[in-house]
């Protein structure tokens, strides 16, 4: 395993184990090469069993998959399984391996680390700011949850809170005095790792998501001193930010590419997202039978 996709895997262990420390239901575990980072929410995207293993064949891929099923049944939550294609041996086929096992492939992302990044250039009209209470936490949750068709109330007592946000740095943009972009930087692993980017509906294509993740980074720098930012991207925002700005946006290095993002499809799963250049796999919600786009990092 290259020592970039090592990061890349690393960053999203660093990442996620955050998310879980804050709420009272997470659980842990490995088993067949897989660790298990389930917040017990019942949101797919912060319940992941992820692959760390090097040269997996089709025999281990399957086993893992295996094990994964086992595992994460009895916690009763929508979960994701995530598998980087640089650490599967030579000609395994993984959506053949993981449709046997009952899972789908969902979406790209690619990891990209940048060493030095732009100052924010905030459009006219948008204000950027840090928030500081219960309120303006929630709105990353309640913008998120707009621009991904998602509700995610159930997050807001772990994640709007606070204690969660002590040492990272949230944004929040306001435009004609409401809520409709953000991002967050958590500190993870020694990185500035990107997340919660997302921006309303009704206020996209304007640059705002841009404007609140380098704001975001720059209050990072400046509480915590210089450190590479990471993030993993969409195919989707990559194509979005294509006659932008580029001004507005770290210039990033794609350290890794694509990787399986998969859930179950006969578990209460919503949708699902993915890592370094990466694959992932949505589900549909059995209550509603409603299919969903994939909730971005």
């Amino acid at each position: 395993m290259t020592e970039s996709v090592a990061l890349s895997i690393s960053q999203i262990r660093d990442a996620w184990r955050i998310f879980c420390a804050a709420c009272p239901d997470t659980a842990s575990g490995t088993a067949e090469g897989i660790e298990f980072l389930f917040s017990g929410l019942p949101v797919a995207f912060f319940n992941v069993a992820l692959l760390t293993t090097d040269e997996t064949t089709t025999t281990r891929l399957d086993a893992a998959a295996a094990a994964a099923r086992e595992w994460a049944s009895p916690r009763g939550v929508p979960w994701l399984f995530l598998v980087t294609h640089q650490t599967l041996a030579p000609g395994v086929d993984a959506d053949a391996v993981l449709h046997a096992r009952g899972l789908v492939p969902v979406l790209l992302l690619t990891g990209m680390v940048a060493e030095h990044v732009p100052r924010a250039s905030v459009p006219a009209g948008l204000r950027v700011d840090v928030p500081h209470d219960e309120i303006g936490y929630g709105s990353i949750l309640d913008i998120n949850g707009a621009a991904y068709g998602e509700n995610l109330d159930a997050c807001k007592p772990s994640f709007a809170r606070p204690a969660f946000w002590a040492g990272h740095v949230p944004v929040v943009g306001v435009a004609d005095g409401q809520p409709v972009t953000c991002a967050a930087v958590l500190m993870a692993g020694g990185y500035r790792y990107v997340a919660m980017v997302a921006t309303d509906p009704s206020a996209q294509r304007r640059g705002y998501a841009a404007a609140a993740m380098l704001h975001a980074l720059e209050v990072a720098a400046r509480t915590h001193g210089w450190r590479p930012s990471f993030l993993h991207a969409t195919a989707a925002a990559n194509q979005s930010t294509s006659g932008w700005d580029t001004r507005r946006w770290p210039r990033m290095l794609p350290i890794s590419s694509p990787t399986v993002m998969s859930m179950l499809i006969r578990e209460t799963c919503l949708r699902g997202i993915a890592t370094s250049a990466t694959r992932w796999t949505w589900s549909m919600n059995p209550t509603s039978r409603k299919q969903r786009p994939p909730l971005a990092v």
